[in-house]
């Protein structure tokens, strides 16, 4: 397999996951942000795609989504497999699975059922401290069994 991590960050909390799964697989790490230039991302050149994402009313980013919806695919040999950082929400995180699986069934391009989900600090208390490190330790042992 020859994997690619492309995430969106907020507040460090996606990236710092992202960060440990390009080091567990020895992969790069691309972040998308803003108005970012999406079109001069390549896909063709890796198999798997780690999609990761802070999830916000059970919607990927605006960034991912963005990216997601622009994003240009030559063919349908690649699969995807995501990871978000949540404040725990209801079904947010399936919301979120979703909506990306929906993105990616239009463009021809497969989700895979497993996804990586951790909680993100995220205002007040009730997440200080994620992702910890043994949520860090558990997306490592994640993304080598996606990769396998």
């Amino acid at each position: 397999m020859n994997p690619v991590v492309i995430y969106s960050t907020k507040g460090g909390n996606t990236e710092k996951v992202a960060l440990e799964i390009a080091q567990e697989l020895n992969c790069k790490a691309i972040k998308i942000s803003g108005e970012s230039e999406f079109s001069t991302i390549s896909l063709k050149d890796f198999d798997l795609v780690f999609i990761g994402t802070w999830v916000r009313g059970g919607e990927p980013s605006p960034d991912m989504l963005r990216f997601l919806k622009q994003l240009n695919l030559e063919d349908g040999n690649r699969q995807f497999a995501l990871f978000i950082t949540w404040a725990g929400g209801g079904k947010s995180d399936v919301l979120t699975f979703n909506r990306v699986k929906q993105l990616l069934k239009a463009k021809n391009q497969r989700l895979l059922d497993d996804y990586y989900k951790c909680f993100g600090k995220s205002l007040g208390l009730a997440r200080r401290g994620h992702p910890n490190a043994q949520d860090l330790v558990d997306a490592r042992k994640w993304a080598r069994l996606v990769a396998k």
